[in-house]
Formats: structure tokens, C-alpha cells, sequence
């Protein structure tokens, strides 16, 4: 556990002075900001506004600044060769990437936190008062970002930066899609390709669940305005998602210790 945490610290140092991790910060306090001028152009929608854009924007962000730190660190210290002389030390190759997996966790924690930050002063501003159904879709982005982080250090474990962001991002956006792959299976002009897309749907992560606001969920319209989703539904996300990003980890794990860095 010590090393562990030694690594996990180290890997927040690293990330946290990272530029284009800010860069990616200011557009998403700019996308924030930006939605008090949509609100006031909306017919008394303001509120609704800056609640919509702002779920949005801390969520889009998220994803992106995971895939880019996840992506990059690992790549930088293969590149630089500084894994070589933390490897050569009696770390093993899970502790050191479980290490990783914590620091930057830790660091999309914080950046998270910034944006909510922000967004929950905009919506002060703008007379609204933050719900319970806001905090739960926070939680379930943490999380989400937490899935992303793993899936890409996956990617990474075997692949070059600019694939592993072109894989996180196509099975995002599919996963993101996943309740519409598997209504496509149900249709009777697709039943020849039911049983792939079928199988599709029980391998892809499912980000549908990640982000429910609006979407038909437990047989009803969940909406982070109002009716939100359950205390049932949210513990089952989170434990999808830590699930998954659990698998992830160990296959990352598996096909870093089959790479002959030393």
C-alpha cells in the first residue's frame, strides 16, 4: 500500500502541472460562463440552462482530460524511459499501475470538483439552487470518468497514444449509444443481426447509464429538473462502473506485465 500510494502521489504531482489539462479546464469554465448568455436568450429557461449546459460541459470535459492524462503519462514514461528505473526497484508492474490508476483518479477528482465549483456559482447567479438529482448526476460522472481512466490505460498498455485516444473515444461514443444498439436488435428488418448486436451490447461499457437525465429509465422519464433517478439505480451504476473499470485495470495490468521493458 505504500508504494502504491507513493506512485499514486507522484502521478497527481505530474498530471497536476500539466498545461493542457488546464487548457482543457478554461474552455470548460468558458462552456459554464457561456451558459448565462444562452439562459438569457432562452424564454424563462435560464435556470434549465445552465443546469443542461453545465451537466454537459463538466461531463464532456471530464471524459476528455481522462483520456488525455491517461493516455499520455504512461506514454511519456515509456517514451522517456523513466519506467525503466522505476521497474528496475522491487515495484511490481500491478503495483505501479494500480499506483497510476489512483493518481489520476485523484486528479480528474479535483479537476471535477473545479468545474462543479463553477457551475454551481453560475447557477447561484443565476437565482437557481442546486437539487439532490444534481449531486447524483455528479457522482455518476465521477464515476464514468473513473471507467474512461481505466479503459484507456487498457489502451495504452498496448497501443500508441494516438490509437489508444482513437479506441477510448469510438467505444465511448458507443457506449454512449449502447440502449440504441440494443433497441436496433430488436427491430424485425435487423433480427439476421440480432444475436452480433446482442453481443455488442453485453461487451461494450455502458455509458447510457452514466448519464440518464432525459432519458427513459425504470419506466419513466428521469430528469435531473425533477423526478431524478432512484437510490436503487444509482448504486447499480456505480457498481457497474466500478466492475468494469476493475476488469479493465487487470487486463491492463496483464498485457503491461507481458511488455519487455527491461
Amino acid at each position: 500500500m505504500g508504494q502504491i500510494y507513493a506512485i499514486a502521489k507522484n502521478t497527481f504531482r505530474e498530471a497536476i502541472r500539466d498545461r493542457v489539462l488546464y487548457g482543457f479546464l478554461f474552455f470548460a469554465v468558458c462552456l459554464i460562463l457561456f451558459s448565462l448568455v444562452l439562459g438569457q436568450l432562452s424564454f424563462n429557461q435560464e435556470i434549465r440552462a445552465v443546469i443542461d449546459i453545465g451537466m454537459a460541459g463538466v461531463s464532456f470535459f471530464g471524459v476528455l482530460m481522462a483520456i488525455f492524462l491517461s493516455i499520455t503519462l504512461l506514454h511519456k514514461e515509456i517514451e522517456k524511459r523513466t519506467l525503466y528505473t522505476v521497474l528496475s526497484k522491487p515495484i511490481s508492474r500491478p503495483v505501479y499501475l494500480i499506483g497510476k490508476f489512483f493518481g489520476l483518479v485523484a486528479t480528474l477528482l479535483v479537476q471535477l470538483l473545479l468545474m462543479t465549483g463553477v457551475w454551481l456559482i453560475v447557477l447561484r447567479i443565476q437565482g437557481g439552487t442546486p437539487s439532490s438529482g444534481i449531486f447524483i448526476a455528479l457522482l455518476l460522472i465521477f464515476f464514468e470518468v473513473v471507467l474512461v481512466i481505466s479503459m484507456a490505460l487498457f489502451f495504452t498498455s498496448f497501443s500508441r497514444p494516438y490509437l489508444s485516444g482513437l479506441f477510448c473515444l469510438g467505444l465511448f461514443a458507443a457506449g454512449r449509444n449502447a440502449d440504441l444498439i440494443g433497441q436496433l436488435a430488436e427491430r424485425k428488418s435487423m433480427a439476421w443481426m440480432a444475436p452480433l448486436l446482442d453481443g455488442i451490447t453485453a461487451v461494450l461499457p455502458n455509458f447510457y447509464l452514466f448519464y440518464p437525465s432525459g432519458k427513459l429509465v425504470e419506466s419513466s422519464w428521469a430528469s435531473v429538473h425533477g423526478q431524478f433517478v432512484t437510490s436503487g439505480y444509482t448504486f447499480s451504476a456505480v457498481g457497474y462502473g466500478a466492475l468494469y473499470s476493475a476488469v479493465f485495470l487487470a487486463l491492463a495490468i496483464a498485457l503491461l506485465g507481458r511488455r519487455d521493458f527491461i
